[in-house]
């Protein structure tokens, strides 16, 4: 409903079509609970795995927020290249799920999303949580974390990935022990980033209109060619979240 209001509204793409894509996600838990726990159930792993995709491509929309509250001078000249950095942050994270053990071992116990034996969504403190068996490409998604948290402040979006920083991981950490389900948790409260996308007031405080590194942005080099940035707008697409 939301993407819908903001649609009629007339806002641009960049804003409704993340909103769309957060949402998403809770339609994917939703449906997750069906099967939740059953671990041994085909539905369940590929649920899993879906959210684990959903997760590796929300840099895309997260950028795409975050270059809509800056200079769209400096938008025009970075985009193709942000969104390159998100197709290879995609890369890195979609491929933690296949068996690449020889190459980069398992996955470190502990940190997010880990398992040693089993793909599995299961009931977590209050919510989900993701047991994934992954290797260890990305350890620590630290491709994610640089594209989804850091490139935002580098371009000047810093108010919007504080804002994401705070509703986002760090509202979950305080919500749950299981980093296993803070991801979901973050998901969850993308609640929170619609209504900042639904209330244009609230929206406003999050423009930046200076930013030290602007006048080097502005002569950056051009984007990547018409076709290669096409190419990466067409990828398919971690509140996390």
């Amino acid at each position: 409903m939301a993407c819908s209001f903001l649609k009629r509204k007339g806002q641009p793409k960049e804003i409704y079509l993340p909103t769309a894509y957060f949402v998403l996600m809770e339609g994917l838990q939703a449906v997750t609970y069906l099967v939740v726990d059953d671990c041994g159930n085909a539905n369940n792993v590929l649920l899993t795995r879906l959210a684990i995709l959903h997760i590796s491509f929300q840099p895309f929309f997260i950028n795409m927020l975050g270059m809509e509250f800056i200079d769209p001078a400096v938008k025009k000249r970075i985009k193709g290249w942000v969104y390159l950095l998100c197709a290879v942050t995609a890369v890195f994270c979609v491929g933690r799920m296949f068996p690449f053990f020889d190459l980069f071992g398992r996955c470190e116990l502990g940190l997010a999303l880990c398992s040693h034996t089993q793909t599995c969504a299961y009931r977590g403190e209050w919510h989900i949580g993701w047991n994934v068996v992954m290797s260890g490409l990305n350890e620590g998604w630290g491709w994610y974390i640089f594209s989804a948290f850091l490139v935002p402040v580098l371009y000047g979006s810093w108010k919007w990935s504080g804002y994401h920083y705070v509703v986002g991981p760090f509202a979950a950490s305080l919500t749950t022990t299981d980093v296993n389900e803070r991801p979901a948790v973050w998901c969850l409260f993308s609640t929170c980033i619609i209504a900042l996308l639904v209330n244009t007031r609230l929206r406003g405080y999050i423009y930046v209109k200076r930013w030290l590194t602007w006048d080097y942005l502005r002569g950056a080099p051009p984007n990547p060619p018409d076709g290669a940035e096409a190419e990466v707008a067409q990828s398919p697409g971690p509140d996390s979240g």
